[in-house]
C-alpha cells in the first residue's frame, strides 16, 4: 500500500528556513542527510520540496524532522512550536514511518509486548484513511490527551 502524500507550501518554506538556519546548501543537506540515514535524497528532490512541486513521503518528513531536531508537525506547518514534548513519539511511530503489518505488536517501556486491541486497530484503520493534515490533527489531539493524563472532558 502506498503512503499518502501531501503538498503544503508550509513544508517547503519550513524546510528551506531550517536548511538556511543551519547554513547548509542543498548539496550539503543531501550529503549529511544521506550519510546519517543511509538514504538517497538528491539536490533536485530538496529543490522540489522547497518549491512545493514534489510531495514528500511521511517517512521522509519524519527523518527530515529528526535531522533538524524539530517535530514533524512543525515541519509540516501545523504548529509554530518547533519541539513538541512528544516529537520523538511521532518520529519513532511505525505508522508515521509507513511500516505496514497485518498484526501489530505494541511494546511498552517495561519490555512487554501485546497484540493491538480492536479499538486500537480501529483507530489505526481510521488514521490510515486520513490525509497528512488529518493525521497530524489526530496525532496532535492524541498528544494533548496524553499530556492531560489521558483524561478528556466529554469522553
Amino acid at each position: 500500500m502506498k503512503q499518502k502524500r501531501m503538498i503544503d507550501s508550509h513544508f517547503g518554506e519550513r524546510l528551506r528556513t531550517l536548511r538556511k538556519e543551519n547554513c547548509l546548501t542543498m548539496e550539503q543537506l543531501c550529503e549529511q542527510f544521506n550519510d546519517r540515514f543511509d538514504a538517497k535524497l538528491s539536490k533536485c528532490t530538496i529543490s522540489r520540496y522547497e518549491n512545493s512541486t514534489q510531495e514528500p513521503m511521511l517517512n521522509t518528513v519524519a527523518l527530515l524532522a529528526k535531522f533538524f531536531d524539530v517535530s514533524p508537525i512543525y515541519l509540516m506547518g501545523q504548529t509554530e512550536q518547533r519541539q513538541a514534548s512528544t516529537a520523538s513519539n511521532i518520529q519513532n511511530s511505525a505508522v508515521v514511518q509507513g511500516n505496514n503489518a497485518q498484526t501489530l505488536i505494541v511494546r511498552n517501556a517495561a519490555g512487554g509486548a501485546r497484540e493491538l486491541s480492536e479499538e486500537e486497530s480501529e483507530l489505526l484503520r481510521i488514521y490510515e484513511l486520513l490525509d497528512v493534515k488529518g493525521r497530524t490533527s489526530l496525532m496532535s489531539f492524541a498528544f494533548e490527551l496524553e499530556e492531560k493524563g489521558g483524561k478528556h472532558d466529554g469522553l
